[in-house]
């Protein structure tokens, strides 16, 4: 595979060719046709994929909300109170979702299907990645908890949370063309 920042998450616009060259061909306004979408894993992965990207977003839409309600002391306590609440879900759930994706799901995708190794390698510097954003995420948590946060720490954790919106629905899209087929087909 090339340079992996020839490949960075979020730069591609897609999978870089050697690794679309090698996907299990199936596409994806198939994938809820198909007969096993309902009994594989395909749907619940789809499911908490789109969960977890709506909350990243609602993240993101609450940090705003506050950026734009500074004056009014009441709606900025509540709005943090909303920020904080769905952050900590929202970090929670990532640390899992990749977690085990890392320590189950890959490991065993990559030994059964090793034609989608340099897939799975992508998909694993992806969560590298990840993992800087949602350390990011936890800074930004804890800076909030500790006190009032000053604007521009509210404009950071703002701009970082479009980072990780963006970050999330490129992987897991991508991660979605590696992974989908696989579940369908042979799952």
């Amino acid at each position: 595979m090339a340079s992996t920042s020839d490949h960075h998450v979020l730069s591609r616009q897609g999978l870089p060719e050697e690794v679309r060259s090698r996907l299990i061909t199936l596409p994806r306004d198939e994938w809820r046709e198909h007969e096993n979408y309902l009994i594989s894993n395909a749907r619940p992965l789809q499911r908490n994929h789109n969960s977890l990207k709506r909350q990243a977003r609602h993240y993101h839409a609450s940090l705003e909300q506050v950026l734009n309600q500074r004056e009014s002391a009441s709606a900025y306590t509540d709005g943090m109170i909303e920020v904080e609440r769905v952050g900590k879900s929202l970090l929670r759930n990532l640390h899992s979702h990749h977690g085990y994706e890392d320590s189950s799901v890959f490991p065993v995708l990559r030994r059964d299907h090793p034609r989608l190794t340099v897939g799975f390698d992508l998909l694993e510097q992806d969560h590298g990645v990840l993992e800087a954003s949602l350390e990011e995420l936890d800074s930004n948590l804890r800076r909030f908890a500790q006190k009032k946060p000053a604007t521009q720490v509210i404009s950071e954790a703002h701009a970082q949370a479009d980072k990780l919106v963006r970050l999330l629905h490129r992987h897991m899209d991508d991660e979605e063309e590696i992974i989908m087929p696989i579940y369908l087909l042979y799952m």
